[in-house]
C-alpha cells in the first residue's frame, strides 16, 4: 500500500505541472479573430454563390498579410471519402477575387468593390503566416510545432464547414495540455507553455469526407 501511495505521490506534481500549462483565460488577439471572420466569409461566399462575401473575404486577408506556407505534418488513419464534397475555405486574396470576379459576371458595383480591394488595400508586413492542406475522412493530421516559454500560444484550426473538426495540443511528455472537441470544424487552443519547447498539434476528423482546412499557428 505504501509503494502504490508513494507512486500516486510521484505522478501528482506532473499532472499539476501539465494543467498549469493551460491558458483558461487567454484572450485571442483581434488578427486571429480576424483570420476566422475571413475564413468564415469565404466559406459562405463558396456555398451560396456570393461574390460580396468572397470580396469581404479578400479585403480582410489582405488587411491582415496572410501568407501561406507548408506546415510539415504526418497523417495517421483515414479511409476513401464515403460522402458528397461541397465546402470550401480560402484565404488567398487574389484566389478569392478571381472566384469573385467569376460570380460577379457583368455587376458593376461588384466589379467596381473588386478592383477598389486590388488597388487600394494594403497589407501588413510580415502578416500572419497559415498552413493550407486538408485531412482524409476519419483520419489525423499531426504537427509539431516549437512554442516559447512564458507566451501565450495559439492554435487555430479553421475546416471548411463539411465535416466535425477536433483540436488537440500535448506536450513533449505526451500530456493533454488544451482541447477544442465541440461539433464544428472552427477550433481554437490557447496556452502558455512553462517551458520552450516541441508540442504535438493533431487535428481528427470526425466526418466522412475529407475537410480542407487552414491550419494557424501564433
Amino acid at each position: 500500500m505504501k509503494k502504490i501511495i508513494a507512486a500516486m505521490a510521484l505522478l501528482l506534481p506532473v499532472a499539476a505541472f501539465a494543467a498549469e500549462e493551460k491558458a483558461e483565460t487567454a484572450q485571442v488577439p483581434a488578427t486571429e479573430t480576424n483570420i476566422r471572420m475571413a475564413a468564415e466569409l469565404s466559406k459562405y461566399g463558396y456555398a451560396n454563390n456570393d461574390a460580396l462575401s468572397l470580396i469581404q473575404a479578400a479585403r480582410l486577408a489582405k488587411q491582415l498579410g496572410i501568407r501561406t506556407a507548408d506546415q510539415a505534418k504526418t497523417t495517421e488513419g483515414g479511409a476513401d471519402d464515403q460522402g458528397t464534397k461541397a465546402g470550401k475555405v480560402n484565404l488567398d486574396a487574389t484566389q478569392l477575387l478571381a472566384d469573385a470576379k467569376a460570380m460577379a459576371k457583368e455587376d458593376g458595383m461588384l466589379l467596381a468593390l473588386i478592383d477598389d480591394v486590388n488597388a487600394n488595400v494594403r497589407g501588413a508586413v510580415n502578416g500572419p503566416q497559415i498552413s493550407r492542406t486538408n485531412v482524409r475522412a476519419n483520419g489525423t493530421d499531426e504537427y509539431n510545432v516549437r512554442f516559447r516559454a512564458g507566451e501565450t500560444a495559439i492554435v487555430t484550426a479553421i475546416g471548411d464547414g463539411d465535416t466535425d473538426l477536433d483540436l488537440y495540443v500535448y506536450d513533449q511528455n505526451g500530456n493533454l495540455i488544451d482541447s477544442d472537441t465541440d461539433y464544428t470544424d472552427n477550433c481554437v487552443c490557447t496556452f502558455t507553455p512553462r517551458w520552450t519547447g516541441n508540442f504535438k498539434i493533431r487535428v481528427v476528423n470526425r466526418g466522412r469526407v475529407y475537410n480542407n482546412y487552414v491550419l494557424r499557428t501564433n
